[in-house]
């Protein structure tokens, strides 16, 4: 049995400020590619970061960012894309989404010198168009959501674990069935989910215990369990961690999630790089683990002999993409980037020179940032940060001006 560990890093984070970006980055990103450098240089793992976040890396540490494309050159860090200001790209239009990803992509050629390949599908969100999306900006594998998979594909997980409140938030506190440990949509790539396409499950069974033991929720030994369930067989991979990154060495938003606890964001966690470094080591003294890229995941194992099919609408979590639109913010903010994306739609057909179609080009870049789910998330009762509020109305107002003649 092979591994699969993926760091998804993300600076446009709610409640994240950005007089706070460089604090994440030193005691988050850059505490995991020098921890895995130092500690455990054989073993490769996979970071994923979105446009925005790695433009910003390069702005203010670009000594990190010098680390991140040594690990990269080196092979032993896979670099992992998204959309380019974390937008849900099940809620917004195909050519939203391909604006983007293709944003990500030029910022991922300008500070790693190449385009990527691997596509991180943020929060899980499906609709039929999304896997489109990536195939058509270059990229030939994704993230897949083994949840979403077995509630559409199999309806002996859909009879226990189905959701069926649309509005909800998550559905981590539903029942579980007792999936069998050598089920292959864990441990073997789906491809040609769209022709040239392939893609790898992560799964809440894994993922959560991981977040959940590392704020000190759970045991240690909650964490490994459902890892040795799934690691019977030999062969094909496991994905053990498909997280925030800034959970390894902050504690994320975690406090105030749970606890309401707006004082302890992001506040930095003392014990991570010892807490890592023991997962590590179980992984590989108990395990034998070996630690493979998601393009080696994807490419280099038999494929699952079954089609690959996500109901549209559903998210990780075993929550729903739409319960993203259902905030104040989301009411307010979607008819007007909309709006704005029918707008440049029509400035397209009709811009005469290159230099209209530069401006529409810009105009692309902020109504897809404005589209970012940050600013439109948590929802009630929760509040959603006034400054993420403020970023995307920033960026409305930008792309507004960027038309004002068309």
């Amino acid at each position: 049995m092979k591994y699969c560990a993926i760091f998804h890093a993300n600076l446009n984070y709610a409640y994240l400020l950005p007089e706070k970006y460089e604090y994440v980055i030193r005691n988050s990103y850059e505490l995991i590619v020098d921890t895995m450098r130092e500690q455990f240089p054989t073993q490769k793992y996979v970071f994923e970061a979105s446009g925005f976040t790695i433009d910003k890396i390069a702005e203010l540490c670009p000594d990190v960012m010098a680390k991140f494309k040594a690990a990269v050159d080196a092979g032993q860090c896979e670099f992992m894309g998204s959309p380019y200001a974390h937008l849900m790209m099940s809620n917004f239009p195909e050519d939203m989404d391909i604006w983007s990803l293709e944003f990500s992509q030029e910022a991922y050629e300008r500070h790693l010198g190449k385009r990527l390949v691997s596509g991180w599908n943020p929060e899980c969100g499906w609709m039929s168009y999304v896997p489109h999306a990536f195939q058509k900006t270059g990229f030939k594998q994704i993230t897949l959501d083994f949840e979403g998979y077995s509630l559409s594909s199999m309806p002996e997980v859909r009879a226990v674990e189905y959701n069926s409140d649309k509005g909800a938030c998550y559905g981590l506190d539903l029942p579980w069935y007792d999936l069998p440990g050598d089920e292959k949509a864990l441990h073997f790539p789906f491809k040609n989910i769209v022709p040239g396409l392939n893609g790898f499950t992560r799964s809440d069974r894994l993922c959560q215990p991981a977040l959940r033991w590392l704020m000190g929720m759970y045991p240690f030994e909650q964490y490994m369990d459902p890892i040795r369930k799934y690691s019977k067989k030999d062969e094909g991979c496991l994905i053990v961690f498909a997280e925030d990154a800034e959970y390894i060495g902050t504690a994320g938003w975690y406090f105030m999630k749970y606890y309401k606890q707006y004082d302890r964001l992001f506040e930095r966690m003392p014990d991570a790089k010892e807490k890592f470094c023991h997962f590590m080591n179980v992984m590989q003294d108990e395990m034998n683990a070996e630690f493979i890229s998601f393009d080696s995941a994807c490419n280099d194992l038999p494929a699952v002999e079954k089609p690959f099919y996500v109901e549209d609408g559903l998210a990780w979590h075993r929550a729903w993409s739409i319960a993203w639109t259902y905030t104040p913010e989301a009411k307010e903010f979607d008819p007007i980037v909309m709006g704005l994306r029918d707008k440049a739609l029509a400035a397209q057909q009709t811009a005469k020179n290159p230099a209209d179609r530069a401006r529409i080009r810009q105009a692309w870049y902020h109504i897809t940032s404005a589209a970012n789910s940050d600013g439109r998330w948590p929802p009630p009762p929760d509040l959603v940060c006034p400054f993420n509020k403020e970023w995307v109305a920033e960026q409305i107002a930008l792309a507004q001006k960027v038309l004002v003649d068309f």
